[in-house]
């Protein structure tokens, strides 16, 4: 299905939606719809099954302001359409990373909710049976990419190990989480956190968004700023050391990243590297 086709559905007779194409993502085809005296929309089109599991975390948490609203969802989940946020994209450069972190604590991961099974973990249609399972995937990913890398250069970082969380005082129940919490995916204005879009989800502990989101950019990547939105968590993260630990995994899997995505921030991470490692060493 394309916009030809979409667009008539959408306007009926009176063809009085205006369409703009805006930049998607990787495989999706995203455009701004607009009309006189009416809010602007968003019409996304993508495949089907990342569609459902899309519209599946906005229709969970449509109540919270950081998030779009559904206005319209086709049947089959080729395409959907939401409220328009008109804010720009987050950059390292015109907004404060400790305050981005604190509200996006406060005002979305702290409002996730559980799923209904206990036995799904990771990547919404792909899950595994443990979070320790989902993470050694996730690194040994990450290991794969690093590899040729890494052989050039002379390079060597040994693998983070996931170690299996202590589960006192926590409930063996994933959560519903966003999965792609970046700051590429994060709309300020006037240096506030004003929206955050397109979803990738994971069931798991609130904690991976926070984790991913604080290596999205790679400037302000210290201890203190981390801590100072962790701290706003209301869900238990375990112990500090096992909190620590996955923070470097996060770590980890954001250098395989910028292999492949952001090369120009590849030394800006590698420098933290060292840093990170003895701050896990020392708990």
């Amino acid at each position: 299905m394309d916009i030809t086709t979409i667009l008539p559905q959408l306007n009926g007779d009176k063809l009085d939606w205006t369409c703009t194409a805006l930049s998607g993502g990787t495989r999706s085809e995203v455009y701004l719809l607009t009309k006189e005296n009416d809010k602007a929309h968003v019409l996304k089109i993508n495949k089907a099954e990342t569609t459902q599991a899309e519209i599946d975390f906005l229709s969970t948490y449509q109540s919270i302001p950081l998030l779009p609203d559904l206005t319209l969802v086709d049947p089959g989940f080729q395409f959907m359409v939401y409220t328009h946020i008109p804010c720009a994209i987050a950059t390292s450069f015109n907004s404060s990373k400790n305050k981005l972190m604190q509200h996006l604590v406060s005002g979305l991961l702290n409002h996730y909710q559980p799923t209904s099974t206990h036995e799904q973990w990771g990547w919404q249609g792909a899950t595994v049976s443990t979070w320790e399972q989902f993470l050694t995937a996730e690194v040994e990913a990450a290991k794969e990419m690093f590899a040729p890398c890494f052989k050039r250069a002379g390079l060597y970082i040994e693998a983070p190990v996931p170690t299996k969380r202590e589960q006192a005082n926590l409930q063996p129940i994933p959560y519903l989480l966003h999965g792609d919490c970046g700051f590429h995916n994060f709309l300020v204005s006037e240096e506030q956190l004003t929206g955050i879009i397109d979803p990738t989800p994971i069931f798991g502990w609130p904690h991976y968004d926070l984790i991913y989101a604080f290596f999205s950019s790679p400037y302000d990547l210290t201890k203190e700023i981390f801590d100072a939105a962790a701290a706003k968590l209301t869900v238990n993260t375990s112990n500090t050391k096992q909190l620590y630990e996955e923070v470097l995994i996060g770590l980890y899997q954001r250098l395989a990243i910028c292999l492949k995505h952001h090369p120009a921030d590849w030394l800006a991470y590698l420098e933290v590297w060292d840093y990170w490692t003895a701050i896990v060493d020392n708990h």
